[in-house]
Order: C-alpha cells, then structure tokens, then sequence
C-alpha cells in the first residue's frame, strides 16, 4: 500500500493533484496524507508581545484550516468511492518543508504529489513556487507535479527523458516501474544527446540504465539538442502522447540544465501533463 502526501492551499489544481494521487495505484488500498501550512497567514498577523493574542490566532486559523480540509477529504472519498482510500489531515503554522520532512520521517511516506497552476515553460513551473522548495529541502523523495490543465488519465504512457549523464547504478527506478505496472504503460527513455557519437560515459551509464529496467519493457529514442532540449523533449510528447514525463533532479542533471538555460523562458514546452520528478536518491 503507497503512503502519498499531498499538500493542498484548496486551489482547483490542488484538488485535481489529490484527485490525480488517487490514480496512482488504482488495483490498491490508497493511503494519503492531505496537509495545509497557514504560515503566511500567522506570520504577517502575531504580535511579538501579545502571546496569549497568538495563540488564539493560531487556535482560530488551524480550526478553519482542518474544516477545510475534512470538506476535501470528504469529497475526495465520495469521487472516488470505487476504491479503497485511507485519507488523514493535518494543518500547521510551520513552512511547508518542514512539515513535509517531519511526516516523511514520521510516517513513512513514499512520494508527494502536488497540484501547480500551468504555465506555458518549465521555469514558470518552479521557480518561485513551492514545488521547487520542496525540491530543495526536502528529503530525497519522488514528487509528482500535476498541472491544473492535465487531463486527470492514467499514465499509460510515460517518458523518461534524460541526457544520460548519472550513473545510473546509485539511482533507483522502483517507482517508474510500480506506476508502470499498476497501468500496464509503456515507457519510453528519450536521451537528448548534442554530439554525433556518444562518449563513453553514456555508453556506460546507458548500459547501467538497461541493467535497471531488465524487468521490465522500454522503448529508446536518440533525441538531438540541436533545437533545444525543452524543444525536443515537447515535439516528443507530444508525437508520442505522452502522459506522464519522468525527469531527475541531479546536480549535474537533465533537469538541473532546465534551471539554468535560459530556453526554460520559452513557451514551447506547454506543461499540460504531469511530471514525476526523481530525487537523485531515495
């Protein structure tokens, strides 16, 4: 049984990344977690000298915030009544981060999913948001990012897009291959590659990278930078119908070149599918 935590502001996109986790592992019980941080509503309203003032404050806001979020569990449980779901609820003043590591630690979560508004390049995806904090402070974890306009389908077919550049030995892939089988999907490993004949390393790693996916079927496609990494990887997905796009965040990585490159600003990569982003360990 997967133990997903999804945090939620009780937007429409998050609700859709809850509705999204349900998904997951249809064949399964679903336990989630669903959290709401009130921080910024505290911190921009405490007195640093009325502390009785404070703790009302923050007895009033965490009573909203768990109404709230038994409305979402109760309506999560009635749309999907055709499965077996376990949903708790927890609401705090702390940074999200820091919730997110407590529970991790606490009660043994196996990947996040959280909703985003969509936008029209990968930048706007993270930067600035909460999903690039929990990218960064977080421990290693999965996190599944599900944008408001994803159409709410199994992930039937899923893409792995990577320059090869990981040893891929230190990396497990257990939770592409669990999604893979819950859907009976089809994987595709898509290496964006910007030279003629490959080096040695990615020779390497790509042999480590089959050695990894031995138990299960694959597909590999040679994609050229030629046009732009974010470029290719879009005409791909879009060729091909993908529905769920697989990237990890390594230091030295595919998606840590997203951040920095600045094809991140364009608009051609629209992010209308869900992405499961890869810790470089877990």
């Amino acid at each position: 049984m997967a133990h997903i935590l999804v945090p939620t502001d009780f937007s429409d996109y998050a609700y859709n990344a809850l509705y999204y986790a349900t998904r997951l592992y249809p064949n399964e019980k679903c336990e989630i977690t669903l959290v709401h941080t009130f921080e910024d509503q505290f911190s921009t309203s405490t007195s640093r000298i009325d502390i009785g003032r404070n703790e009302k404050l923050y007895d009033e806001l965490e009573h909203k915030a768990l109404d709230k979020l038994k409305s979402q569990k109760e309506k999560i449980i009635r749309d999907r009544d055709d499965i077996d779901l376990d949903v708790h609820i927890l609401a705090s003043a702390q940074p999200l981060f820091k919730m997110v590591n407590r529970l991790i630690t606490q009660s043994s979560i196996d990947f996040i999913v959280m909703g985003t508004k969509g936008a029209s390049g990968l930048k706007e995806v993270f930067v600035g948001s909460q999903a690039v904090k929990l990218i960064n402070k977080v421990k290693p974890i999965p996190l599944f990012l599900v944008p408001v306009a994803s159409e709410l389908g199994e992930p039937s077919n899923i893409a792995y897009a990577t320059d090869l550049k990981i040893d891929y030995a230190q990396y497990p892939l257990e939770i592409v291959k669990e999604v893979m089988r819950a859907h009976k999907a089809k994987l595709h490993i898509t290496h964006i590659y910007n030279q003629i004949s490959p080096g040695n390393t990615v020779e390497n790693n790509y042999r480590k990278l089959k050695d990894k996916l031995a138990d299960v079927e694959y597909n590999t496609h040679w994609l050229s930078s030629e046009t732009g990494m974010e470029t290719a990887v879009a005409t791909f997905v879009a060729e091909h119908k993908i529905n769920l796009l697989v990237l990890m965040f390594h230091k030295r990585g595919f998606l840590k070149k997203l951040f920095k490159k600045s094809f991140v600003e364009t608009s051609c990569f629209h992010t209308d599918i869900p992405l499961l982003v890869l810790p470089e360990s877990y």
